[in-house]
């Protein structure tokens, strides 16, 4: 293996620290060659730039047309409700979910949870008496449900 001389080894590093400063200097540049603006700022610097006049012109023109409010055909659909609950015994047997209780404390639990959502009094005024027609069916088909298990224990 061959040594270096002095000489060789100083024109290396001098080599060697040219090139790193010259990849600094040439690291610092953007890749574009322009600076990002954000949209915003390029559209209020865009009609800042613009003649006052040319500006009053084209809300001038604009004032004219439709808007996409006055087209026949694009009115806003009224919303619509919600269906009623149902009142079915069997819908609300699924909805109460006793297949799952093997105790009366259990029953008791699906009562409360069923009272919370579904008492008349949460209710709004005009699903009141369909509220109260739930609550008399579900209570119904708990007691008949806790008369069950009751009877085959």
């Amino acid at each position: 293996m061959a040594a270096f001389t002095t000489s060789e080894f100083t024109s290396l590093l001098d080599e060697l620290l040219d090139r790193s400063e010259r990849e600094k200097e040439g690291s610092g540049r953007p890749a574009v060659p322009f600076g990002y603006v954000a949209p915003k700022d390029a559209v209020e610097e865009l009609w800042a730039s613009m003649p006052s006049d040319f500006v009053e012109s084209v809300y001038r023109e604009n004032e004219d047309r439709e808007t996409v409010r006055d087209t026949p055909g694009m009115e806003t659909p009224e919303p619509t409700e919600p269906p009623l609950p149902s009142i079915e015994p069997e819908a609300i047997a699924a909805e109460l979910r006793m297949a799952t209780a093997r105790w009366p404390r259990d029953m008791d639990r699906i009562r409360r949870e069923f009272a919370m959502a579904n008492h008349p009094d949460r209710a709004e005024p005009r699903l009141r008496e369909r509220a109260a027609i739930r609550m008399q069916i579900a209570n119904m088909l708990i007691d008949q449900e806790k008369r069950r298990l009751a009877g085959r224990r």
